[in-house]
């Protein structure tokens, strides 16, 4: 929530007398729980309790690398009930299109041991892989929904992303998932898509 994409959204609603908002899910930065005890299935449960709970109609849906798959899952799952579904280096089945494929056999062995797997990212930051992350997740892989969701989809991509390919959701461009999907590519920018560029370039699309 307070990320600087989150910060720079909320700033920008309010300019235009826009309601908006943010969340953590569980095992995310203000939210209670372990990340390593949820997956998919859990943050898709917050997602969707929230805006039963709040009562929100047709919002414009936002959602970033691994709340980027959340927010797919949810627009297809409830089609009538989002206006417009913005993907920020969305990250759609990455447990078996992506991490799976990258871990070394060593750790897969770890991680089906029921044991955590750490990867460093920098000197103070790392992932952590759980057995919950993978199982819980597999019943949700947007590669096994065959339902369509046929408001205006626009997918932002960084050329200069190393954790999720500019190029890892054209394959929407050919399924019948998101028939008005708009794929863009901003050169340059990396996974987070914070820079100045790509947040004012995101706006234009709410």
């Amino acid at each position: 929530m307070n990320g600087k994409k989150s910060v720079y959204f909320n700033k920008y609603c309010k300019e235009k007398n826009y309601s908006y908002l943010c969340f953590d899910f569980r095992g995310h930065g203000k939210s209670s729980g372990n990340f390593t005890d949820y997956g998919i299935g859990d943050w898709y449960e917050d997602l969707n309790n929230l805006i039963k709970f709040l009562k929100i109609s047709n919002p414009i849906l936002i959602g970033s690398s691994m709340g980027g798959w959340v927010a797919m899952l949810f627009s297809l799952k409830n089609p009538n009930k989002i206006k417009k579904l913005i993907g920020i280096a969305p990250a759609p089945d990455f447990t078996v299109d992506l991490l799976w494929k990258e871990l070394t056999d060593k750790n897969k062995k770890c991680i089906k041991s029921n044991k955590i797997v750490r990867k460093k990212v920098s000197n103070d930051f790392y992932y952590e892989y759980s057995l919950n992350l993978f199982s819980n997740s597999r019943k949700y892989l947007i590669r096994k929904i065959n339902k369509i969701f046929k408001g205006e989809t626009i997918f932002f991509h960084g050329g200069n992303d190393h954790t999720i390919p500019y190029n890892y959701n054209d394959k929407f461009l050919k399924k019948k998932n998101f028939p008005l999907l708009l794929n863009i590519t901003i050169k340059g920018a990396d996974h987070s898509m914070s820079d100045n560029y790509s947040l004012k370039t995101i706006t234009k699309f709410i």
